[in-house]
């Protein structure tokens, strides 16, 4: 994993470190020496594909082996023999390594290349994730680059309630890389490079400064690390084999094209559920979250721009989708002490399995242990991108519907994109209770009401002025806060900041007058 630790010592004693012979030891007290096969016979490495065998150019792994820098003694450390014969032993488990890792080898390739690095650093995710976008580690290191939090930090992956950089694969790959290029520098070797992007600075810098005082070798075989550092090498160098040829292993490796698999969509601000993206992008919710893991909540919420990765085959349906497609909008909810969240979702129309995968409940006997504002989803259209002058054509939609087993007042507004003051305001007499077979009437303002829900979604920079909203408003009989904010389309805390009255409490009384639109 990739841990950062002060180094105490300065590059001009890793530099004498470097300069020292290195010599034969005698095992000591303490210390495991490894024995070095010098019979290259049987080296692993030493077995090279011929022409016939080599892949297209436009195959990345060839670029992957053509790339390959660490020296090749390297890999007569016994350790890398257990490693292969590991890996060999579970070829299931290495095909679905190398089927995850499809997604993103293209990307590192480039970034290892641009750099100059050894092409055996894109195979590490292999080491410390086997591609997995979604691994976390006992010590909470995160993504396919395993970044612990403090040091994702330091390398500017940001980490909070809505995102993880550490599972950001674009942002952490190009961390992982800078971490590693300064190790590099650091140690000037990159087996000792890659030892402390496992164990710390800090740690090699002990282990070489011990084997120094002791008159050892101080290469990387020779020092007293870790047990997990000591075969993380191996295990990395057993990988280069397999992949260098696969079919000593028995392991077949299908041709990778040397061109990108994902572009980056740029989306100006987002409020959005992984499922709901992943819809609009055409595929599944699991392979749009590979691409993009960072959202720890399967939310995608942000103020301001968001990248996202979508497969390049993908990008045109998902930007037009953006613009002209619907999706739930999670937006702030005030629930009540001593709720249940499946009350709140009955009550909502959704199911509580949705409400529990975006919230953090904090329960006591199943119900709420205070006032706790939760996320729920609103339905939210796109805008196509039109000049100001063209207005958006009408909307068909019916003036009646039948009610279907489960529907609620809120899941049939959110459905119409109404409110469900709106709905109430055309079905009078509605006590709120809907049974199968019900008709309600339907706003014949609808298409309007349509037009101007889709304002606060919009991903274009075409705007559509909302109907006037009048200031005041005076409640009704059977308003509630959260009934007024819907209908105003104001938040509950907009509401309670013209209203001081209701900053404490959130009871209202037929004949009240509340302000609705900003002073």
């Amino acid at each position: 994993m990739a841990e950062f630790k002060i180094n105490l010592l300065s590059l001009a004693v890793l530099a004498v470190f470097a300069s020292l012979p290195v010599h034969a030891a005698e095992p000591g007290a303490g210390i495991q020496t490894l024995e070095w096969n010098s019979n290259t016979d049987d080296d692993p490495s030493s077995d090279h594909v011929s022409p016939t065998e080599a892949a297209s150019p436009d195959d990345v792994w060839q670029r992957i082996r053509s790339g390959f820098k660490i020296d090749d003694d390297a890999a007569r450390n016994p350790l890398v023999a257990d490693h292969e014969a590991w890996y060999a032993a579970r070829p299931d488990y290495v095909r679905r390594m190398l089927d995850r890792s499809r997604r993103y080898l293209f990307h590192i390739v480039q970034e290892v290349d641009r750099r100059a690095m050894p092409m055996e650093i894109a195979l590490l995710p292999m080491v410390e994730s086997a591609f997995n976008p979604m691994a976390e580690s006992p010590s909470a290191a995160s993504g396919i680059w395993q970044f612990i939090p403090s040091t994702g930090r330091l390398y500017g992956l940001r980490q909070d309630t809505w995102y993880d950089g550490r599972r950001d694969f674009t942002a952490a790959t190009e961390a992982a890389l800078d971490y590693l290029g300064k190790l590099y520098l650091d140690f000037g070797d990159w087996e000792l490079a890659l030892a402390a992007y496992n164990c710390g600075e800090g740690c090699v810098a002990r282990a070489i400064e011990k084997n120094v005082q002791q008159g050892l070798p101080t290469n990387y075989a020779s020092l007293p690390l870790p047990s997990e550092t000591r075969h993380y090498v191996p295990k990395l160098l057993a990988i280069r084999n397999l992949i260098s040829n696969p079919a000593r292993y028995g392991i077949a490796i299908d041709t990778l094209p040397n061109q990108p698999y994902f572009k980056q969509v740029t989306v100006p601000s987002a409020s959005m559920d992984i499922r709901s993206a992943a819809r609009l992008a055409g595929m599944s919710s699991d392979e749009f979250a590979a691409l993009n893991a960072a959202f720890p909540r399967k939310l995608i919420r942000s103020a301001g721009p968001v990248n996202l990765l979508v497969p390049v085959a993908k990008t045109d349906t998902f930007q037009r989708n953006l613009e002209t497609g619907s999706w739930d909008s999670w937006q702030p909810y005030p629930a009540q002490k001593g709720e249940r969240p499946e009350t709140i979702a009955r009550r909502l129309g959704v199911s509580l399995a949705s409400l529990e995968e975006h919230n953090q409940f904090h329960l006591k006997r199943g119900k709420l242990v205070r006032e706790q504002v939760i996320l729920v989803p609103v339905r939210k259209r796109g805008m196509a991108a039109a000049s100001a002058e063209s207005p958006l054509p009408a909307v068909s939609n019916p003036t009646q519907l039948v009610v279907q087993r489960g529907d609620t007042l809120y899941s049939i507004a959110r459905h119409y994109g109404l409110t469900v003051a709106e709905l109430g305001d055309a079905n009078p007499g509605l006590d709120g209770r809907l049974t199968a077979g019900q008709t309600l009437r339907l706003p014949s303002t609808q298409p309007v009401q349509m037009t101007a829900s889709l304002q606060s979604a919009a991903y274009s920079a075409t705007r559509i002025a909302k109907p006037a909203i009048p200031s005041r408003y005076i409640v009704q009989t059977g308003d509630t806060l959260s009934a007024i904010a819907r209908r105003f389309d104001i938040s509950l805390a907009d509401f309670r900041l013209w209203n001081p009255a209701f900053r404490k409490h959130s009871t209202v009384r037929a004949g009240q007058t509340v302000i609705v639109r900003a002073p």
